[in-house]
């Protein structure tokens, strides 16, 4: 069966989305066609995103100069997390334990892909460090977020901050049997008192 050109465009424009394949854009597609009211929300929540900015402190999202996060006076601002992405302050987020600042770098260190210092969200972290006390290394747990972590403790330490990482471990509701030697190693180093 031929479909209408304006159908595989927009197809083909939702399978450019992550986790989003050529099926599951198909279906996405025939599903608005048929359900104008849900296209027309769609249309509107897109067109919101023009307003949609980085916040000129932290690197988050922002509809203004600030993000809400920044703007919030009720944050701890002695404590700031160094996250890699905008979704992975998100996900912290989402935890509803951490109450202190961000900071996104845009990335990790990867010398490989020539990712250094430089091309990181860095020179704007370094003046935002007044008055933290503390700064939590909330870098992803592979190679690059590792090294990333492991140069900005170095850069903190420097300046005489104390950097912490997230504890590592099992898994809620996972099983010892399931997990790897690194994940249950590092949970035995961060064991804690009950």
């Amino acid at each position: 069966m031929r479909y209408p050109e304006s159908l595989l465009k927009l197809a083909r424009a939702l399978s450019r989305l992550p986790g989003v394949g050529p099926k599951t854009a198909q279906r996405l597609a025939l599903h608005l066609a048929f359900r104008r009211e849900a296209a027309a929300d769609l249309e509107a929540a897109l067109r919101g995103l023009e307003g949609l900015g980085v916040c000129r402190l932290c690197g988050n999202l922002a509809e203004g100069e600030l993000c809400p996060i920044c703007q919030d006076a009720g944050r701890d601002r002695r404590v700031m997390a160094v996250v890699e992405t905008v979704a992975d302050l998100f996900a912290l987020e989402r935890s509803g334990e951490f109450r202190g600042l961000y900071h996104v770098l845009g990335g990790a260190l990867n010398p490989l892909e020539g990712v250094g210092p430089k091309e990181l969200n860095l020179e704007s972290l370094w003046p935002r460090l007044a008055g933290v006390e503390e700064v939590v290394l909330a870098t992803s747990m592979t190679v690059e977020g590792e090294a990333t972590a492991l140069y900005l403790a170095e850069e903190l330490r420097r300046r005489g901050i104390r950097a912490t990482r997230p504890a590592y471990g099992l898994p809620v509701g996972g099983s010892l049997e399931y997990a790897d030697e690194v994940t249950l190693g590092r949970a035995l180093e961060g064991r804690k008192p009950l």
